[in-house]
């Protein structure tokens, strides 16, 4: 009976490590693609982002006191007062625009918390993006008013709160085009956006089946040794959970302390936990699922603890209803704990997939163990 040499079998382990390796590397960036792509890029996806944006208090207050900022930046309220006061009572113009600008902000807070302007706020928000994407994926020619930018432009809130809170007539009548206009991309970024976006597309559409693929040619690989090769793979995955979770963290709090003041860096800081919500679940995810692999591959492992799970479990494995009822419960508990059970159909597809395939091949060993049939 001919065997394998000692270096075939040596080569097999090294290339199935390689792969593991390669494989972790690629989830890692192909998931914070993905992420991006299916948030940030994708329409449905940011307008659910836009709604949780303008119903924190921080951000809602933020915008709140831009808009009253640039509406008394640009009318003169002062004037409009006067025009409303009889001849001798002008001169508390001055005293009663200063009242009404104290007033503005809080009133305007309290406006946006109502489902009409958070509406508004949505729409603003979503167009916004919605020509962004035109713009990277170089649909036609977006026009802006403001010299190539693409613009958040907040002047129908501030028309929206300026008629509700100051004491202005005809301020739509009265506003400049370009009020309210927040530059997001500038004509001079316009190329490096546009690559930046097609690269993140093509990642997120291919890169996390890559990574699959490999680790499965590499427990292939590995024969003889897959029990420790898919140890190595789960291990990987909690390692790309907790890089995912270190790169929302300190990547928010550098962008956070550079793009913000002291005002206004807690609405930054609302703004990045709500916009990298959809990466830290991905990241939980990733965590559970090493977790519950690790869980696995000792509970087929050889150590005496081991043998002992696996008698205790085996009455339950010899009945397929209760393993995936047990298995059910798993992700209905994972469902209530982690958001994105609720909307990544994709992702919880997969995890689920590949939580059916483990628990097959582990019933099938305890049931092989015990002499039970399958």
């Amino acid at each position: 009976m001919s065997t394998s040499p000692p270096s075939s079998g040596k080569g097999r382990a090294i290339a199935a490590r390689v792969l593991t390796v390669v494989a972790v590397v690629l989830a890692l960036i192909g998931g914070i693609a993905f992420y991006l792509e299916r948030s940030v890029l994708d329409e449905d996806g940011f307008e659910a982002i836009a709604t949780e944006l303008i119903q924190s208090d921080e951000i809602r207050a933020q915008v709140a006191g831009t808009a009253v900022e640039q509406l008394y930046a640009n009318v003169d309220v002062e004037a409009a007062i006067a025009e409303r006061l009889p001849e001798n009572q002008k001169a508390l113009a001055p005293v009663l625009a200063g009242i009404a600008r104290q007033g503005a902000e809080e009133a305007a807070n309290r406006l946006l918390e109502r489902p009409r302007l958070q509406e508004a706020w949505v729409r603003v928000a979503t167009t916004t993006q919605r020509q962004l994407i035109e713009l990277l994926d170089d649909e036609g020619e977006f026009v802006s008013t403001t010299g190539g930018e693409v613009v958040l432009d907040l002047r129908p809130i501030i028309i929206e709160l300026g008629d509700q809170v100051a004491i202005i007539g005809r301020v739509a009548e009265q506003l400049p085009e370009s009020t309210g206009a927040i530059p997001i991309v500038s004509s001079d970024q316009l190329e490096t956006a546009q690559t930046a976006a097609r690269i993140l597309r093509a990642l997120a559409n291919w890169l996390w089946l890559a990574a699959l693929l490999l680790a499965a040619l590499a427990i292939w690989l590995a024969r003889g040794r897959r029990r420790i090769e898919l140890r190595a793979i789960a291990i990987g995955l909690i390692v790309v959970g907790v890089l995912m979770l270190f790169v929302r963290r300190f990547a928010g709090a550098y962008l956070v302390d550079s793009l913000t003041t002291d005002a206004t860096e807690p609405a930054g800081s609302d703004a990045w936990q709500i916009l990298t919500q959809g990466l830290s679940d991905r990241a939980w995810i990733a965590v559970v699922l090493g977790l519950v692999t690790l869980a696995g591959v000792w509970l087929a492992g050889p150590t005496r603890l081991a043998g002992r799970a696996r008698k205790l479990v085996a009455p339950v494995a010899a009945r397929p209803l209760w393993t995936y009822g047990a298995l059910a419960g798993l992700v209905v508990l994972l469902a209530a704990l982690v958001p994105l059970f609720q909307r990544g159909l994709v992702s919880v597809l997969v995890f689920v997939g590949l939580l059916v395939v483990g628990a097959e091949v582990l019933r099938r060993v305890v049931l092989r163990e015990t002499g039970t049939p399958a």
